[in-house]
């Protein structure tokens, strides 16, 4: 059998009693915490403030630029991704350059939004020159495949970096379609 619980509440009054001496040291522990805390918020409260005017480095963030970027990358999945160049040696390089057409109209629009505006987001003019840079590679690589059928093609790289981890870095939710990086991946399967 189970003995029963005592009768609530206890017959003792618990609040009739003298708290515990405190020391005086956690006081001014507790108040420092407090100060220290108060502190912390309002630091972080200052730097989200700052952080949210100000052009992130690392990062495209203008309404207006970010729009324009989707519209582009929407093209450019709906323009480039179809266009095969697993054709036959003497197709590839036109449909290449099909490819590569897509891009350069992508990019002319990208250019074509106001110098201000584009000024006034850190990344996205260097961002805009590293597709650029994909554009001549790929013209280049067009031309050499006009000569030697089984060129291949060499991703640009920047101070020892590949062009694309530049450019996904640059954190615009526009990956570059891999078929734009790898158009002999087609050369490979056949071979």
């Amino acid at each position: 059998m189970v003995d029963p619980l005592p009768p609530y509440p206890p017959a003792q009054d618990a609040w009739r009693f003298a708290p515990p001496p405190v020391s005086r040291r956690w006081l001014w522990i507790a108040i420092g915490t407090s100060v220290a805390s108060a502190v912390a918020v309002v630091g972080l409260i200052v730097v989200l403030i700052v952080a949210g005017g100000s052009d992130l480095p690392a990062s495209i963030d203008e309404p207006e630029i970010i729009d324009a970027v989707d519209v582009g990358c929407n093209t450019l999945a709906a323009g480039v991704e179809p266009v095969s160049v697993d054709g036959l040696a003497v197709d590839r390089p036109a449909r290449i350059e099909a490819q590569t057409s897509v891009v350069r109209a992508v990019v002319a629009s990208w250019r074509d939004l106001d110098a201000d505006l584009r000024a006034s987001d850190e990344p996205f003019d260097d961002w805009l020159d590293d597709w650029d840079r994909l554009i001549e590679a790929r013209d280049a690589y067009v031309t050499e495949l006009q000569s030697n059928p089984n060129a291949l093609f060499e991703e640009p790289e920047v101070d020892g970096e590949p062009i694309v981890d530049r450019m996904d870095a640059v954190m615009t939710g526009c990956p570059v379609p891999e078929t734009l990086l790898n158009p002999d991946a087609g050369i490979a399967r056949n071979a």
